[in-house]
């Protein structure tokens, strides 16, 4: 599969309540991305329980792959409707697309129509109402493309105002056009799309909520495939193996250390020349390499690689992007990535450690798992292999 969908939503509380009334999950499995968005009646505690049991029982049933009408129809049947104001105590959205075809459906029962975005511009989706147990539930489908992005919101999204007065320059309309010109900017980063459409809304809201506000974005992108390459193999014999795959990649190739670096420009007929201006006090200067998009120093830049990851939590967002040494780009192309391809070389470094230590304590196999295990818990789908 070329392509993955990236999910990612926010949430802003009613101000002075600890817990939201809006719930949403999704869930990548069997071959297909769900994402759920439910908003419990009224507010706090009981908002917030309704709308965890709705989003709860919907992904559970979905995890065992039971069709999503079959799941509309439990949720519909389960929850019981507001006698005073003759409301269901849980409204929901329920996206689910096919990761192989990019085909997908979406359920909608009394949320904020779906926003759809093909070609960086809004495109109204057709909608058909059909009826679930003597309920109105809004129905669509179709096949999304490279680059499309769907937005789905709970009603405090489209209610931002001060004092719980309606901001009528901020309509459904208003939302639609502010997100298509962050589109524009932002073509293949949901988080920061999503992060500020809530930011914006919470300003609208004087920093005080008058309801809870969620808003989940859905993008197709293409996969972002990185190998790095670090460390001479143990035997030589390897070294144009080695070369020749890092140099036939098809993503962003990383090569961190000296030799290994040598390595690559030998089997390439390249040569390899030095950046000054990107060292630092703990990071020496990256190199230059035809062939590689990134050549770096080894374990020290490494070493400082594992150090932002663990210090972000694993957003990118919160790297230094002013800073250009070689570990805070390595990080940045390591946390933006989906497919990571390890290639970890053995043959130990005199300079860094005693050269009779077995190889299973070498600081840069140690190094490399840490990095390997941080990336995993992440999302990351991560191959490492030693040589």
């Amino acid at each position: 599969m070329k392509y993955l969908v990236d999910v990612y939503h926010h949430s802003l509380n009613k101000v002075g309540e600890e817990l939201c009334g809006d719930q949403i999950r999704d869930l990548s499995t069997g071959g297909k991305t769900r994402m759920v968005l439910c908003d419990g009646l009224g507010s706090g505690v009981k908002a917030n329980i309704l709308a965890t049991l709705s989003s709860e029982i919907i992904i559970k049933m979905l995890r065992y792959e039971i069709p999503l009408t079959e799941v509309i129809e439990t949720v519909v049947a389960s929850l019981p409707v507001d006698k005073r104001h003759n409301l269901s105590y849980t409204t929901k959205t329920v996206i689910e697309i096919d990761n192989t075809d990019l085909s997908f459906k979406i359920f909608n029962f009394n949320n904020p129509p779906i926003l759809y975005y093909h070609d960086g511009k809004f495109t109204p989706l057709e909608f058909s109402n059909i009826s679930i147990l003597d309920k109105n539930v809004l129905f669509c489908r179709g096949t999304l493309h490279r680059g499309d992005l769907l937005i789905a919101m709970s009603d405090g999204i489209v209610h931002a105002g001060i004092g719980g007065a309606f901001n009528f320059e901020w309509n459904l309309e208003h939302i639609t056009d502010y997100i298509q010109e962050l589109l524009q900017f932002l073509p293949s980063n949901v988080r920061l799309i999503v992060e500020k459409v809530t930011a914006h809304t919470n300003e609208l809201y004087g920093r005080k909520p008058s309801d809870d506000a969620s808003l989940a974005g859905l993008l197709v992108r293409a996969k972002q495939h990185v190998m790095l390459l670090t460390g001479p193999p143990l035997d030589p014999a390897e070294d144009r193996v080695i070369a020749q795959r890092i140099l036939e990649f098809q993503g962003t190739r990383i090569v961190c250390g000296g030799t290994t670096g040598k390595i690559v420009a030998a089997h390439s007929g390249q040569s390899v020349s030095v950046k000054p201006e990107t060292a630092r006090l703990e990071v020496p200067p990256m190199g230059s390499l035809p062939g590689v998009d990134l050549l770096t120093e080894g374990i020290l830049t490494l070493s400082s690689v594992l150090e932002w990851i663990e210090a972000t939590g694993g957003n990118e967002n919160l790297l230094p992007k002013r800073d250009k040494s070689g570990a805070i780009q390595v990080a940045d192309i390591l946390l933006d990535a989906d497919e990571i391809t390890l290639l970890v070389g053995l043959k130990i470094n005199p300079a860094y450690q005693n050269p009779d230590l077995p190889q299973s304590v070498s600081i840069r196999r140690n190094l490399m798992e840490r990095i390997a295990e941080c990336l995993t818990r992440l999302g990351k789908s991560v191959q490492l292999e030693f040589h």
